[in-house]
């Protein structure tokens, strides 16, 4: 909670920072068009550029935490009481379902910031093609009830694919992030809400 807390923050500090830099640069593009005007609007927004990129890592390192989190609750309880090294079906099938309920989140986070940018300017996204991931909508039960009947290479074959898929999925989300950051970052504080929402 503390670090939700925390990340929140510091995600304020920066879309409160990256504001007051677009209205400075707004300001010195109305005004007469001299070189040391445009010489600070240039260094304004190279500024505003480092918070973007702050706030896209703020945000990378939020969806990071939360796949980390499963991580970390899944060793604690596969691996307490674990004497051998080859993990048993049953141990790989509990990081197969924390991956896809990971997955679920960015879907989710993908879709919010889908949205956000349709409703404000859908040429934002103009370029970017969602992973088939992102796409796929498994019968959950099914595929559950499938992960039984796989032998233990088949369930690693899984585990490795569900990897991949994730790691797509993130790639597209910070592909999305730089679209908004690149065309319009005012809209930034309504991603970090997406966020909030969707962890």
């Amino acid at each position: 909670m503390k670090m939700a807390f925390s990340f929140f923050f510091r995600q304020e500090a920066l879309l409160a920072a990256i504001s007051e830099k677009d209205a400075n640069i707004a300001l010195l593009e109305l005004s007469s068009s001299k070189k040391k005007t445009q010489e600070e609007v240039a260094a304004l927004k190279r500024e505003k550029d480092r918070l973007v990129q702050q706030l896209k890592q703020q945000t990378q390192n939020r969806m990071k935490l939360m796949a980390d989190n499963y991580e970390d609750d899944h060793f604690k309880s596969s691996h307490s009481n674990q004497t051998n090294h080859k993990p048993s079906p049953d141990q790989i099938i509990q990081p197969l379902l924390e991956l896809d309920q990971n997955r679920s989140k960015l879907k989710l986070y993908i879709g919010h910031l889908t949205a956000l940018c349709h409703d404000r300017d859908p040429l934002i996204l103009r370029g970017l093609t969602p992973p088939a991931s992102y796409n796929l909508d498994d019968d959950q039960a099914a595929w559950e009830n499938e992960l039984q009947k796989m032998t233990q290479e088949q369930l690693q074959d899984e585990l490795e694919k569900g990897e991949r898929d994730n790691a797509e999925l993130q790639e597209f989300a910070n592909a999305i992030l730089q679209q908004i950051a690149d065309h319009c970052p005012d809209i930034l504080e309504q991603v970090v809400n997406a966020l909030e929402e969707s962890s």
